[in-house]
């Protein structure tokens, strides 16, 4: 018997893509055999993203090449795109996809391919866990914010926040599995429990209960500067297995923006959050978002962002221009930026973020860290990750999915160089 094959591909964040991975332990749990996006297959599937103009570009240029890799393929598509502008499933259909369904739910897609193949699979495969190294588990979904410049509440619905025993049961799966390290991840990860009115378990509770379960590593995704109260300080200082590598959410360094975009803080509270968690971790690596040229944005305000972030010492940024969204507040703002300043902030900005990662990696020279080994890049070198997330090689034998210390000895173009030590 032929089984059917199935290749996907994800874009946006860590969430769409846990989404796409439980969907295709779904599938091959059902029988179908997984293949890379860029082969043969019989069906594709595309989650796609609408935060920006270029995520939806992205999505409709994924779905013509799976068309072009088969033409006779079946095409389904999820994520946030088919909830987001209101042309959006018109542009997917006219791109070329057949089925339009929620990642959330993967019994649509299942009963879907049922109903169209001649020959649905009838045997069920033991799905494993597909990266011993790393895992990623979303404990919960939407958001209650509303900034005024995102789509995501609106596509995503409101917080809703996944059971506690279903998240522990998963974490003990993996880890039993071998992986070294948990990702925490979610749309707005420090809103888990709020949603519940009995018997809350909130962000800083989850962490302490997930390290009960005996991970070597846990990491936290974004969170926002609010969620750093004293219940959370004290899980940080608690848990030595918390990686040392925090996203605050920035956005912007020009209080006036941040109060425009709804953030809902200012830059003295980011940097009272940063503050508590570097007097803990000295060695923290700070992360952060920020958008450029948002409306009503003056060359004052990006002067105020360049200043911050200097101050802040941030060991990476992503950088955004601001992409307007139909039906977001922000889309109606007066005062639009125009492309050319807000691709000349940009670039201005990613310039200033390469300098201060280079900073922050320098000042791990000489220093001993624990590296989690994750693959062979040559013939006896491997490269991992740090606690506070730096990109580590060396030489060694057999690394996989180690911890090993490491004498930092150099700075390359892709991260540090360094020594086990013995």
């Amino acid at each position: 018997m032929t089984y059917p094959t199935i290749a996907a591909h994800t874009l946006g964040c860590k969430v769409n893509k846990y989404d796409t991975d439980a969907l295709l332990a779904s599938l091959s749990d059902a029988g179908f055999l997984l293949r890379e996006f860029n082969q043969t297959a019989d069906i594709y599937v595309i989650n796609t993203c609408t935060v920006t103009h270029a995520g939806d570009k992205k999505s409709l240029q994924l779905i013509r090449r799976a068309r072009k890799l088969n033409p006779s393929a079946f095409i389904a598509v999820c994520g946030c795109m088919p909830r987001g502008q209101a042309d959006s499933i018109e542009k997917i259909t006219k791109a070329g996809a057949d089925f339009i369904f929620d990642t959330r739910k993967p019994e649509d897609l299942l009963a879907k391919l049922k109903q169209i193949l001649p020959s649905p699979p009838q045997h069920t495969a033991h799905h494993m866990p597909n990266n011993r190294t790393r895992a990623t588990i979303k404990i919960q979904d939407g958001c209650n914010r509303y900034c005024t410049y995102c789509i995501v509440p609106y596509v995503r619905g409101p917080v809703v926040s996944r059971p506690l025993p279903d998240i522990l049961s998963e974490a003990k799966a993996h880890i039993s599995h071998g992986t070294q390290e948990i990702v925490i991840t979610g749309i707005q990860v420090a809103s888990y429990g709020y949603d519940t009115d009995s018997e809350r378990i909130t962000l800083p509770q989850l962490i302490s209960r997930l390290a009960a379960q005996g991970p070597k590593r846990l990491r936290l995704s974004s969170i926002d500067p609010w969620a750093i109260n004293g219940a959370f300080l004290e899980a940080v200082s608690t848990h030595p297995t918390l990686c040392s590598h925090f996203h605050l959410s920035l956005q912007s360094g020009s209080n006036k923006t941040l109060a425009a975009m709804n953030r809902r803080y200012t830059t003295a509270d980011y940097a009272a959050a940063a503050t508590s968690l570097k007097a803990l971790r000295p060695n923290m690596a700070l992360t952060t978002d920020i958008i450029v040229g948002f409306p009503g944005e003056t060359d004052e305000d990006f002067a105020q962002t360049l200043s911050f972030a200097k101050e802040m010492a941030f060991a990476q940024i992503h950088v955004f221009e601001y992409s307007p969204r139909t039906g977001t507040p922000a889309a109606s703002l007066p005062n639009q930026v125009s492309s050319q300043i807000k691709s000349a902030r940009g670039k201005e900005l990613r310039n200033l973020a390469q300098c201060l990662q280079q900073n922050f990696q320098q000042k791990q020279l000489g220093k001993h860290l624990p590296v989690l080994f994750e693959s062979e890049t040559d013939t006896g070198i491997w490269q991992g990750h740090t606690e506070n997330y730096i990109q580590v090689k060396a030489a060694g034998k057999n690394l996989s999915n180690t911890i090993k210390q490491v004498k930092i000895t150099a700075q390359s173009l892709t991260g540090l160089e360094g020594i086990i030590a013995p």
